[in-house]
């Protein structure tokens, strides 16, 4: 066989990680479906052949039906106006000019869910503590207080990451859906203290995508399946439920989890700013792993200022995660300093045409990237076509993540403490009682890491060899061809980024003839989130791509 025939057929494997998580991995890569056939079987299960049960858990609106009264429908129709293209930043000034208080915000947020969210099931939880927060910084701002850059802004979490307060933290999971976090998640307490309002957890790809082998974007069985506010489109994974309520204004700005392309993916399919930080950047400390030697958490907005932002009020060293020891050098930085509208000027990007990439296109992706490269060029930047070269193709990590999620799922269960689930053995037992409406596409991922045994010091040689041989294909890239950052659509490298811990962020570009959104992907070396969030702000800012969605699902 040719070597880019082999180029190929290991890319294909590498994009589907991204776009379907490792269990669609397997699947479509002994199946060796092309790009628009696989996306039309994602679109297939997630809205001809949903799958429904018995788990679905129902959003409880009761301990906010009084406040929400309040609001009278001429009320919300103002505050939609007023809200629905600010900014976080103009929302603090709403605050601040007395147009309307954090209890208004956060109510008007919970009707939008009610209203929209028994369509697109984004929301697995919603905080029952949410109005009792807002009432308390309500106090704060009769005060002239307004402390934190989050002051008063909801934020949801996606449904992995921990919380010390009444909700629970269940990837989605039957077996977890009565289990809670002994404590905050570090990057919680960091909004807790920027005074952002937990709003609820988002729903995602039950366990991060790493469940079973054909499994559906967007469902997981306490959540039901998430759909896509613009359409009947692939709504992506594993982050979908954070991806699709950003878009749909249920929340303003969001949190997401990725391993390989969980935040980019489903941020780029509902037109949304995702950034995935570098390794290390973000604590991982009390959020439910696939592997920690890739995973981190990221942010969505709607504008790359709001993800920024969010990800500005995160970044930080944590004792409990030893990976962010070098957050040290990063903590004290304001990202913020780097939204600047000429950012591209001058810029070089190498626009990554690796036969594995190009190979891989989908219809109308050549059309809107040529229309993104001439636009960058319009707005300064130096534009050149790059390789990253066979091995960054080369790299497979599965064995990283089965035994990452074996062990470090194990050890974050042993460490919340009090929980009838203990093992992911008792997960596998568990949902064998009743797998049609536990695990409705199976969990043969689930099996397979319980099964195999790596020793630590085999994992740890093939973690290390993933991390050197794309960050050195990256890097290498960069200098030879002396270019800042790559450019790619979608999660097209998610599979060369994610093993080296290299941060990635998608914007908008626009939307193919049917609808369906699509974001372009600048990546950059470890630790440079400043030249990314440069590009994407001055992108963004230069071509106002992104339209809201006309909330039509059927």
């Amino acid at each position: 066989m040719k070597i880019w025939k082999k180029v190929l057929i290991v890319m294909l494997a590498i994009i589907l990680i991204g776009a379907l998580g490792v269990g669609g991995f397997i699947y479509y890569k002994l199946k060796a479906i092309m790009p628009d056939t696989q996306i039309e079987a994602q679109v297939q299960k997630q809205y001809i052949e949903e799958v429904k049960t018995s788990s679905k858990k129902t959003l409880d609106f009761s301990p906010f039906e009084k406040y929400m009264g309040k609001i009278s429908d001429e009320r919300y129709k103002e505050l939609e106006k007023l809200l629905l293209d600010s900014d976080v930043a103009q929302i603090q000034e709403g605050f601040e000019n007395k147009v309307y208080s954090v209890e208004e915000v956060t109510c008007f947020y919970l009707k939008r869910i009610q209203k929209y969210d028994n369509k697109l099931n984004t929301i697995i939880e919603l905080n029952p503590d949410s109005i009792e927060i807002a009432r308390a910084l309500d106090k704060e701002l009769d005060k002239g207080n307004i402390n934190g850059k989050l002051f008063g802004i909801p934020v949801l979490l996606k449904d992995n990451i921990g919380t010390k307060d009444k909700m629970h933290n269940t990837a989605g999971a039957k077996a977890l859906e009565n289990s809670k976090s002994d404590k905050d998640a570090f990057i919680v307490s960091k909004i807790r203290k920027s005074n952002g309002i937990i709003l609820g957890k988002a729903n995602l790809s039950e366990w991060a995508n790493f469940m079973s082998f054909d499994s559906s974007n967007g469902y997981s069985a306490l959540g039901g399946q998430t759909h896509n506010p613009y359409g009947k489109f692939d709504v992506g994974g594993s982050s979908s439920g954070s991806a699709a309520s950003v878009a749909a204004n249920l929340t303003p700005i969001s949190v997401g989890s990725e391993t390989a392309g969980s935040m980019i993916y489903p941020s780029s399919q509902n037109s949304v700013v995702g950034i995935k930080p570098s390794l290390g950047l973000l604590s991982r400390d009390r959020i439910i792993p696939i592997a920690e030697a890739q995973d981190t958490a990221g942010t969505i907005g709607k504008s790359v200022k709001d993800a920024t932002i969010l990800f500005n009020e995160l970044v930080g060293y944590d004792i409990n995660d030893v990976e962010t020891e070098k957050a040290k050098e990063y903590e004290n930085i304001d990202y913020t300093k780097f939204l600047e509208k000429d950012g591209l000027k001058g810029m070089k990007i190498g626009l990554v045409v690796d036969e594995g990439v190009v190979g891989r296109y989908r219809n109308e992706d050549k059309e809107i990237l040529d229309k993104v490269v001439q636009d960058l060029k319009n707005l300064g930047a130096e534009v050149k076509e790059v390789e990253l070269g066979d091995e960054a193709f080369n790299i497979n990590y599965m064995n990283v993540l089965l035994h990452g999620y074996k062990n470090d799922v194990n050890q974050y269960l042993k460490n919340i403490g009090s929980n009838d689930i203990k093992t992911i053995e008792d997960v596998v037992k568990f949902n064998k009682e009743d797998l049609e409406n536990r695990a409705a596409y199976g969990q043969g991922l689930i099996e397979m890491a319980q099964e195999k045994n790596f020793t630590d010091e085999e994992i740890k040689k093939e973690i290390e060899n993933n991390r050197k041989v794309s960050g050195e294909a990256i890097d290498k890239v960069l200098k030879d061809n002396d270019i800042e950052v790559l450019l790619t659509l979608s999660n097209y490298i998610s599979g060369v980024y994610a093993p080296a811990g290299y941060p990635a962020i998608t914007v908008p570009a626009g939307y193919r003839e049917s609808g369906e959104p699509l974001g372009i992907t600048l990546v950059a070396s470890k630790f440079e989130e400043e030249k990314l969030i440069k590009a994407a702000y001055s992108y963004e800012q230069g071509t106002k791509k992104r339209k809201e969605p006309d909330m039509i699902v059927e």
